[in-house]
């Protein structure tokens, strides 16, 4: 059971990203100037433009749905309280609190990750999380970088022209860039957290048999 609520809330998690994808593009899709030559124009053109906002608001509403649940599935995974559901209303940050939140839930004997984790003194606890709350931030940002720099190079060879062009038209968008660079950044962020003790845990499965071996 334990393990299902784990892998509701890393799949609720893995569906943002889907689900802003494809609300965005229906958004773009919907053009109210496509009522141009028709009749009614006006009654068209209003009708598309309540469409497009309603495409807007509902995969807004999906968006916060998904957020949600994946932070409930958590604390139900770790057997915490409802309570501490309030921090999901920081984003990101909020969701790094509740991974660090200690598990209250029956051990598994194949979790040693969180066996390592009840072994450390508190005070080694809290600097392990200072620290891979900083370094899972810069794997972020520099995962959106080394991205947006695939991108441009593709973008560049595609339409066959210099890089320094497409980077051109980048900068003379750049709120646009730097609000979406930032929603990939949390996007990331939260799936490092979400992934890395299943991870952990996943490489903890193949040293054991590495080091049963090399024992005398």
């Amino acid at each position: 059971m334990i393990r299902k609520y784990y892998g509701r809330s890393i799949a609720a998690l893995l569906l943002i990203p889907v689900a802003a994808i494809l609300a965005a593009g229906i958004f773009n899709a919907i053009d109210p100037e496509l009522a141009r030559g028709h009749d009614n124009y006006a009654r068209n053109f209003a009708l598309l433009e309540h469409l497009r906002i309603g495409v807007w608001l509902a995969g807004l509403v999906l968006l916060c749905a998904l957020w949600l649940l994946a932070c409930v599935w958590l604390l139900r995974a770790k057997s915490r309280r409802g309570a501490w559901l309030s921090l999901a209303l920081l984003g990101p940050p909020g969701f790094a609190v509740l991974t660090a939140l200690s598990d209250r839930s029956p051990p598994a004997p194949a979790d040693a990750y969180r066996r390592q984790l009840e072994r450390l003194p508190r005070l080694l606890r809290v600097l392990y999380e200072v620290l891979r709350f900083a370094a899972f931030g810069v794997v972020a940002l520099q995962l959106v970088e080394w991205f947006d720099s695939g991108t441009a190079i593709l973008e560049a060879t595609r339409r066959g022209i210099a890089l320094a062009s497409v980077l051109a038209e980048r900068d003379a968008s750049s709120g646009m860039w730097a609000f979406g660079d930032s929603l990939r950044a949390a996007c990331l962020f939260v799936l490092l957290y979400a992934l890395w003790p299943a991870g952990c845990n996943a490489v903890a499965r193949l040293i054991r048999p590495l080091s049963r071996a090399v024992r005398p």
